[in-house]
């Protein structure tokens, strides 16, 4: 199966403290979260404008829980890893593309997305089925270009898999905690305690004009 390029306009990844007693219910048991302190784990929140890919145009809501890398060499060792337990699309087309090929779970419903770009921030509003699922603001530090290795791991049944991601674009990323989300009660946040959730990302990232790769998934 060959890599997988998409090419995208916008993208934004935030993160969040969860509970940890929340980020073990969620994975799988070979996998455990990252704590940024004790009991607090780490939401990954996603959102992207890809402009052109295998299914054409549409936007794409992930969220994840952050796990370990696979620890590679010295020349090619990811920044991360993520468990994305739902993720959603504005089509039908990119949804079943993405579940059939990536195993990743999906809300089965278009999902309509607005990116809302200002000089220094960019907020990102969405909903399903007319109801609002996530509003969420990321801000702007210094710009760069660069790729980032990610690892991807999922599940197909019983089988674990992983895929190697790479990003490539403009971006800019912080600690500074300037933005907020507001998250609602909806089917795709069902599995999280929303009140567990921090309102504010402790890490930003801004993405412009990129690329996002996706290797085969490797079976593990």
């Amino acid at each position: 199966m060959p890599v997988e390029r998409s090419y995208f306009s916008t993208g934004v990844s935030a993160f969040f403290e969860m509970a940890t007693s929340d980020a073990e219910r969620i994975l799988p048991p070979h996998l455990q979260p990252i704590e940024v302190r004790p009991q607090r784990s780490i939401l990954n929140v996603t959102a992207f404008h890809f402009r052109d890919s295998e299914v054409g145009p549409y936007a794409e809501l992930t969220f994840s829980v952050v796990v370990p890398a696979i620890v590679g060499s010295w020349l090619r060792h990811a920044k991360g890893g993520f468990y994305p337990f739902v993720a959603a699309t504005s089509s039908e087309e990119s949804r079943r593309h993405r579940e059939d090929r990536f195993r990743i779970p999906h809300y089965q419903k278009d999902i309509d997305a607005h990116f809302i770009e200002k000089a220094d921030e960019l907020r990102v509003r969405v909903w399903g089925e007319e109801r609002p699922i996530v509003d969420f603001t990321v801000t702007e530090h210094l710009w760069s270009s660069s790729t980032h290795l990610l690892h991807g791991f999922m599940m197909d049944g019983t089988q674990r898999l992983k895929a190697d991601i790479q990003i490539s674009g403009r971006y800019t990323v912080h600690e500074h905690e300037k933005g907020r989300m507001i998250l609602y009660e909806h089917p795709m946040t069902a599995g999280l305690n929303l009140e567990e959730i921090a309102p504010y990302p402790f890490r930003e990232h801004w993405l412009k004009e990129g690329t996002e790769v996706f290797h085969p998934l490797e079976t593990l």
